[in-house]
């Protein structure tokens, strides 16, 4: 089944399969899976990293200027009050990094997971057809 074909709701509960690290039960599903776990990492690795900056930065630069900047004006250069507001930006961005980093983590499971069920069942090869239902005639 290829991923143009999915449903939405399909598709839905495969993105939440991917994003959760699962591996799918069904193999006609896996495949778009791969492509979505896949396309998720990319855009992960891409975005981290950026994000973490610029949310931390900005968080930073308020700090600074609610409470660094105050506190200047009104007695004096706090450096405490300044490497305060430098210690909540780096450990904001460690924080977002490291959840970034376990979401990547939990992407490349799912891929590799759903990967595994694709490679056994092309391993096996195509299932027989099941045998003529087979009916008694009646007595």
């Amino acid at each position: 089944m290829s991923h143009a074909q999915l449903d939405q709701d399909t598709k839905r509960r495969i993105a939440r399969a991917v994003a959760g690290g699962e591996t799918l039960s069904d193999p006609t599903e896996a495949e778009a899976a791969v492509m979505l776990a896949r396309s998720a990492e990319r855009r992960l690795r891409a975005r981290t990293v950026p994000n973490a900056l610029m949310v931390s930065g900005g968080t930073t630069v308020v700090w600074l200027l609610l409470v660094a900047l105050p506190a200047t004006l009104g007695s004096g250069v706090h450096p405490s009050a300044l490497l305060a507001g430098l210690g909540v930006g780096m450990l904001l961005f460690a924080v977002i990094l490291i959840l970034g980093l376990r979401q990547i983590r939990l992407v490349q499971r799912a891929a590799r997971g759903n990967q595994r069920l694709l490679d056994s069942r092309r391993a096996r090869g195509p299932r027989p057809p099941l045998p003529p239902e087979r009916r008694d005639p009646p007595p």
